[in-house]
């Protein structure tokens, strides 16, 4: 008897909805760059008023171990101010818009480098289309990019039908950490470095992790 299989079999821990765990981040975090790219941009567009300001010194927590701080002036779209946590604590996932770019941060649990979580990302998106070909593609080869507490990560340039945009890989310890930006193919300088400087900001709660 051939054992392939013990080379494809998920122990039921690793299992969720019959697959493997350790697939579901870059999975999920592909679907939800969709849903950035193709619903939240466009409605950044006819978004006259701002409906959760971001204001000086707010930070913005992910998860348990995950926090970035937006620019003051950012709507608040999805996730909790630190601090503000409820009953189930944060959730994984927060997102912010700025300049009509809107900027994604998702975080779970992730053994690997960034780069490999890149990777699986890159992969995940093969064949991964929606309706009237919006989805995206990478272009480029990746490139090293580095948090402002010195952590560094793997970033790569994307393009699609509705949006162009960013997407970046961070591993704080066993927290995988994905953040999508996505926008007009074209924005302001003042735009891009304030873009720049909330991705930079994604850290680990305390500031520390490898």
């Amino acid at each position: 008897m051939s054992d392939s299989w013990r080379v494809n079999w998920v122990p039921v821990d690793r299992r969720l909805l019959g697959m493997d765990r350790r697939t579901l981040l870059p999975a999920s975090l592909v679907v939800l760059l969709f849903a950035v790219a193709v619903c939240i941009v466009p409605a950044i567009n006819d978004r006259v008023r701002v409906d959760d300001p971001i204001r000086a010194a707010d930070v913005v927590q992910v998860g348990d171990g995950v926090q970035f701080t937006p620019v003051a002036g950012a709507n608040l779209l999805t996730g909790l101010r630190q601090g503000e946590a409820g009953p189930a604590g944060y959730p994984g996932t927060a997102a912010v818009t700025y300049g009509g770019v809107a900027l994604q941060v998702t975080a779970d649990t992730y053994r690997g480098t960034p780069a490999e979580l890149l990777a699986q990302i890159e992969k995940t998106d093969e064949g991964l289309r929606v309706p009237d070909d919006a989805g995206f593609h990478v272009v480029g080869d990746p490139v090293t990019i580095t948090n402002e507490t010195g952590q560094r990560g793997a970033a790569a340039h994307f393009d699609g039908t509705h949006a162009d945009g960013l997407v970046a890989a961070y591993v704080f310890g066993e927290i995988g950490v994905e953040i999508e930006v996505a926008g007009p193919q074209a924005v302001s300088g003042t735009v891009s470095a304030e873009v720049a400087a909330m991705i930079k900001s994604v850290r680990p709660v305390g500031g520390s992790g490898s």
